[in-house]
């Protein structure tokens, strides 16, 4: 697949700014449809021939151009000797070259960064930044034909104008047919539908016929999803587009469809859909630690970006130590007066919101360790037979809900300075309140415990058994209700350890949630360093 370059010889590779091939060597510049008129024979042949390396460490297998040299697997980090091999590739039908430069890549990865201030300092270290590789990754791109045919369908309209409400019905006597375009999911199993999503849309508009000269200088991935995979959306994405589109035309009214899909489908007269495989530009990072492997991936046309930042447990508690101080030292210059019993009672209150967070971010890492919502990777969805749909197209920062639970931490604080009667009440709502934890705090396990055993990170159950031990330690102590304070500092004391626990384990797990397994045998194809 290597591009020669006319003048000497040489490799050539795609430039991005320049939308043109460059040689290494002379520096020759030439066009695209230079390179198509002088290689008409090549460009007009079905498949083409690559160069492919496979990882001994993670299975991987790479393409690059005959002579490139390649040291790095840019999937598992691996730094092994490739083994190195050839075969005919079947050319894609459309390709969207990349827009955003390696550089633009870094400036824009950089920038990101500025923002996370728990940042391992790897991640932000030259060597790591200049390992960003262009992928073509292959998409399946569906089009879905609608036969034309007369239909008689119901509407209705409601806006409302001045001090009226109106309420609009109408009925669409039309013709409708065509075909329903633009409808692409990525076809490589093992790279994650949520990373898909998040880097989404890709502008088809700008797509190529394939051309290999675009690839120069890039890897490309290789086709491992069957078509039939996402049958199922597609063709509902195309009925809901058929009656969107009637609405649309008919002055942003609303159709009324049958609330059967079947017989919702029936109206379209939609059977079947035909599919081609395009390759769209991927930026992609990988950082491995250990075991475990980091991606950030960039939309290489728009310039949208996905990261897995795990958190730097140092500088999240030297800034969390710093912030603490600060605060001890704000409260410590206003005069208050809290009952230990309250003070127990925050203890427990915080505690059971720690053990729901870190019991969110079990449940999301099962999600993802199991690719329950991965409808892509066939090698773990072959068997199932029902699928929830994602609620969210992208991944939230999980750093948010530690944030979001220290504020509330400082609220409460806040909220006691201002003398509010804990007093007055606590004696009647905080007997039971240890009760109602405790039975929180056994549920929570037995979901984690479920969940846990299907994943490879079985630790979660420890801060949950110390929380489980601090409520029932609480339960008692408020039943026996013994009259020396000291028994309600202790239990404030042991409730706040146990949080302390929960913290530490989430911040573990959220980690764990930002990155992945070293990849197992999955196949790669394409080039060198991407410039």
């Amino acid at each position: 697949m290597a591009v020669k370059c006319p003048s000497c010889g040489g490799k050539m590779a795609f430039q991005v700014p320049t939308q043109s091939l460059k040689c290494s060597y002379c520096e020759s510049d030439m066009q695209i449809e230079d390179y198509t008129l002088s290689n008409e024979a090549e460009v007009s042949k079905d498949t083409y021939t690559v160069t492919i390396y496979g990882c001994p460490d993670c299975g991987a297998e790479l393409s690059a151009p005959d002579d490139q040299t390649v040291a790095y697997c840019s999937y598992c980090g691996g730094e092994s000797n490739l083994t190195m091999k050839q075969e005919e590739a079947v050319k894609p039908a459309r390709i969207i070259p990349f827009k955003i430069s390696k550089e633009n890549a870094v400036k824009t990865y950089e920038d990101a960064l500025k923002t996370r201030i728990y940042v391992p300092k790897e991640l932000k270290e030259g060597r790591h930044i200049n390992d960003f590789r262009g992928i073509y990754i292959p998409y399946l791109s569906y089009e879905v034909d609608i036969p034309e045919n007369a239909l008689r369908l119901n509407a209705t309209k409601k806006y409302t104008k001045g001090n009226w409400d109106y309420h609009e019905e109408y009925v669409i006597d039309t013709a409708v047919g065509g075909t329903v375009k633009g409808m692409s999911f990525d076809a490589s199993a093992m790279f994650d539908d949520s990373i898909a999503r998040e880097i989404s849309p890709f502008n088809t508009s700008e797509q190529r016929d394939f051309n290999e000269a675009y690839i120069a200088g890039f890897y490309s991935d290789k086709l491992t999803t069957p078509p039939e995979t996402y049958a199922d959306t597609v063709e509902e994405t195309a009925v809901e587009a058929f009656y969107s589109d009637i609405g649309e035309r008919a002055g942003g009214v609303k159709v009324t469809a049958p609330r059967d899909y079947q017989e919702k489908k029936m109206l379209t007269g939609i059977s079947g859909f035909r599919y081609k495989v395009d390759l769209f530009p991927v930026w992609f990072l990988t950082w491995k630690n250990k075991n475990r492997v980091a991606y950030s991936v960039m939309n290489g046309q728009t310039g949208k970006l996905s990261m897995d930042i795990p958190v730097d447990k140092k500088a999240f508690f030297r800034v969390s130590g710093i912030m603490t101080a600060v605060l001890f030292l704000i409260l410590s210059f206003i005069p208050m007066f809290i009952l230990p019993k309250t003070i127990s009672l925050i203890a427990a209150v915080f505690l059971i919101i720690s053990s729901i967070v870190l019991s969110s971010e079990i449940k999301k890492i099962y999600y993802r360790e199991n690719h329950i919502f991965d409808v892509g990777n066939v090698h773990f969805n072959k068997d199932k037979q029902v699928r929830k749909k994602p609620v969210s197209a992208g991944r939230k920062n999980p750093m948010r809900r530690v944030s979001a639970f220290l504020f509330l931490v400082v609220l409460v604080f806040i909220f006691v300075k201002m003398d509010f009667p804990f007093y007055i009440i606590g004696n009647i709502i905080t007997s039971p309140v240890y009760a109602i934890a405790l039975f929180i705090q056994i549920i929570l396990l037995i979901l984690m415990l479920g969940r846990i055993s299907k994943i490879e990170k079985k630790t979660a159950f420890i801060p949950m058994l110390i929380g489980i031990l601090a409520l029932g330690t609480g339960l008692i102590i408020w039943v026996f209700n013994p009259a020396y304070d000291y028994w309600y500092y202790g239990l404030a004391i042991l409730c706040f350890l146990a949080m302390l626990g929960n913290m530490i384990s989430m911040i573990n797990y959220l980690n764990y949630l930002t990155t992945r397994p070293v990849p197992d045998f999955f196949r790669r194809e394409g080039a060198d360093h991407g410039k």
